[in-house]
């Protein structure tokens, strides 16, 4: 099962394009639920449905009510999609920033399993770029210490010598090594060549012509 989960406001056409690409089995969209716009949404939505239906493609939407619960309903969505589905886009491409942000979160506190299945998609203005991200890599990166936060920080440069690296970080040699290992293990950092090494990248855009 593939999925594609996106936030959503009123804007249908990234939906309709992914949709058309025949990547995906089902579409769960999340939206703001408030007084003054869900009913716009619900409209966006049936008109959506009706192409949903045409494509044979499961679509639903997931209204998200915004009080102190929020965080923890739109990981609990987010947590049963990603356990159901083979692979899953999320898509933080419409709706409000709440809404947007709050799907980011909870994408970065997928057990490691689950975050495996998911690839973060941002888009630029009018569609023209777009951003993926590794949300296993970020939550890494947020999770790091003092220490091997610092060796990351000297390989954001670009690549570099062991020596090199424990210069930059202020680290003896032994200890960068060994947390050069961990760092490797945990998807961070690649070795490109025999001692030298550099970071994973987190994110990759992409620009159409």
């Amino acid at each position: 099962m593939r999925y594609l989960v996106a936030s959503f406001g009123f804007d249908i056409d990234f939906v309709f394009r992914e949709m058309a690409s025949g990547k995906f089995d089902k579409v769960l969209l999340l939206a703001l639920k408030t007084a003054r716009g869900f009913e716009r949404v619900q409209k966006a939505f049936a008109t959506l449905s009706l192409i949903c239906t045409s494509m044979r493609v499961e679509c639903t939407l997931e209204p998200v009510v915004p009080d102190e619960k929020m965080l923890r309903s739109v990981y609990s969505t987010l947590l049963k999609a990603a356990s159901e589905a083979q692979e899953l886009e999320l898509y933080l491409t419409g709706g409000p920033r709440m809404l947007v942000t709050a799907l980011l979160v909870a994408a970065l506190m997928l057990p490691g399993e689950l975050a495996g299945k998911v690839r973060v998609v941002v888009e630029g203005e009018g569609f023209d770029c777009e951003m993926r991200v590794d949300p296993r890599v970020l939550a890494e990166k947020l999770r790091l210490d003092e220490k091997s936060a610092r060796i990351v920080s000297a390989l954001e440069a670009g690549r570099a010598k062991l020596s090199e690296i424990a210069r930059e970080a202020g680290l003896p040699k032994s200890t960068t090594h060994r947390r050069l290992t961990e760092l490797m293990e945990s998807g961070l950092v690649q070795e490109v060549a025999t001692g030298v090494y550099s970071s994973k990248p987190h994110a990759t855009i992409t620009c159409r012509e």
